[in-house]
């Protein structure tokens, strides 16, 4: 089990598959990702994106399911899931035609199986089972989640001085200065400014763009500024928690290296 933004992560197992879900903290709803159901199928990749597809176009189906970030499902890459109250439903739009009972009846056996009790399975172990697996307090913040996963890979010498690391500069105030920023990711104020231009993440006047705003991943706010003799008021950018481990992410990927937050977030 592992803790992502307001996530419990858990794999579940079924008739021996690992199935990968995620419950909400705000709603308590559960959720299992679409490309893992269809790997233990053995859909091929052609079967995995038509049921994707499907999914997304489906009148009733597509109100049940959510794209969630890197980190919660797949490590690398951002996954659709599907809320399993309407797995179900899914599942028996998939046709068991007479062709896949003679060349694939295990296949066929399995998907009868899910369509039958894996909703009934995921939703018990989240359900029934929090109180045996989750002796601890639910995170509620990102610093708390990593405080917490630093705790469970104590013995992990590599890990553990990054959890202190990152509980440094993610407590406190919930914004900081990109001063602080640069200083908490061992680079330049200028050098990240010009980084977050080039990724087109950041205007030409270092205000974000509108839409990494609406992800409250940074903050505008004014501020008197003084030059010489003349005070005047400016604009500030500020720095959410998130947007500190979305910045790390971005620099980590330029180098070719795993991120410090992706190695918490995909921690078992």
């Amino acid at each position: 089990m592992r803790f992502v933004n307001n996530l419990i992560v858990k794999e579940v197992n079924f008739n021996g598959d690992n199935l990968i879900a995620a419950q909400s903290n705000k709603d308590g709803k559960i959720y299992v990702g679409v490309s893992n159901i269809c790997n233990v199928l053995n859909l091929s990749k052609n079967g995995k994106d038509r049921q994707v597809k499907n999914i997304q176009t489906d009148i009733v189906l597509n109100k049940g399911c959510v794209k969630f970030d890197v980190g919660v499902f797949d490590c690398n890459n951002e996954t659709l899931a599907i809320q399993i109250d309407f797995l179900p439903l899914w599942l028996a739009k998939i046709s068991i035609t007479p062709k896949m009972k003679i060349d694939s009846p295990n296949v066929v056996e399995k998907l009868i199986e899910y369509q039958l009790k894996a909703k009934d399975v995921l939703a018990d172990a989240f359900i029934h089972n929090n109180k045996n697996d989750n002796q601890f307090a639910i995170p509620q913040t990102l610093s708390e989640a990593l405080r917490l996963a630093a705790d469970l890979a104590e013995e992990n010498e590599i890990l553990k001085p990054k959890a202190e690391s990152y509980d440094t500069f993610l407590t406190g105030e919930n914004f900081q200065t990109f001063n602080q920023v640069a200083k908490s990711l061992k680079t330049g104020r200028n050098k990240l400014f010009k980084f977050l231009r080039d990724k087109e993440i950041l205007m030409w006047n270092n205000l974000p763009y509108q839409t990494y705003i609406d992800r409250q991943l940074f903050k505008v706010r004014e501020v008197n500024m003084q030059r010489g003799n003349y005070s005047f008021n400016g604009n500030q950018t500020l720095v959410s928690a998130k947007g500190v481990v979305f910045i790390e992410k971005l620099i980590a990927k330029e180098k070719g290296l795993p991120s410090t937050a992706t190695q918490f977030q995909c921690l078992n």
